[in-house]
């Protein structure tokens, strides 16, 4: 990434003190539903729980919608599906969503059955959420400003533990704090949080941005009505066709870049 930086004549990394990293993927992957993930979409539909069902249902259709599949795919589908007696009320919808993206987009469809688990998982279970807390919150202790860098679903690990410290009476100081590819304006995933949704205390600056072709970001804007006024977004970027939710292609983009180098400055 360091080259989008020379390219504008600056070095801003090498004003930094130090760059740290959270490591929770192989935790959240191992704690969160093995009946989720590493499946073909069909099989982990058919095993999911109720209450997965109720948090991702509306979501999976908007994420197979924006990959390609029609309203008449998932109609058609849904005629066709037979689930089992005693089903969950939304089985049958799920399953035909995922059996439609199946055939549109199948790589893709696994990474979004995937983030969907995961963020279900770490929402809902007070568990799984304290362990995976548990990893980050050390990164967050330190009481020197920090620059907050993150994607997919550590954009919503990263929000939930500014909030956190916040109602601690420790509000986290960062002039900056960057949510890329983020899943947090999933319906969902947004209500997970508990009311006041706003911009977390200290933090000055805002920034999401999404590619709109990045069907994580479903919403690729976080909007004075959902997360409160003051977010600057970019919803615009362009990661290329073959992973528009790619991390390091976002941080490529000269924008993000900009914003990231204004912080350090």
């Amino acid at each position: 990434m360091n080259d989008v930086y020379t390219k504008q004549g600056l070095n801003p990394l090498s004003k930094l003190s130090r760059i740290e990293a959270a490591f929770y993927g192989d935790t959240l992957e191992k704690l969160s539903s093995a009946k989720v993930k590493d499946q073909a979409i069909a099989l982990g539909v058919e095993e999911t729980s109720d209450d997965f069902e109720d948090f991702a249902l509306i979501a999976l259709k908007e994420m197979a919608l924006r990959m390609g599949a029609t309203e008449a795919q998932i109609e058609a589908e849904v005629a066709e599906v037979v689930v089992p007696q005693g089903a969950g009320p939304h089985k049958k919808w799920l399953k035909a969503i995922a059996r439609v993206i199946e055939t549109v987009s199948p790589l893709h469809g696994t990474l979004a059955l995937r983030v969907l688990g995961q963020a279900h998982a770490y929402i809902r279970n007070q568990n799984i959420h304290d362990e995976v807390n548990k990893l980050v919150r050390p990164l967050f202790e330190d009481d020197e400003p920090v620059i907050i860098v993150s994607h997919s679903l550590g954009t919503i690990v990263a929000y939930s533990l500014l909030r956190e410290f916040a109602k601690n009476n420790r509000p986290r100081q960062s002039p900056l704090f960057v949510t890329l590819g983020s899943p947090l304006g999933i319906d969902s995933v947004r209500k997970g949080f508990a009311k006041p949704r706003v911009k977390p205390e200290n933090v000055l600056r805002w920034v999401n941005g999404a590619d709109p072709e990045d069907f994580v970001a479903l919403r690729p804007e976080l909007t004075a009505s959902t997360f409160g006024p003051g977010i600057e977004n970019y919803p615009d970027i362009e990661n290329g066709y073959s992973d528009p939710h790619s991390a390091t292609q976002y941080l490529r983009d000269l924008r993000i870049a900009k914003v990231i180098a204004e912080a350090i400055a």
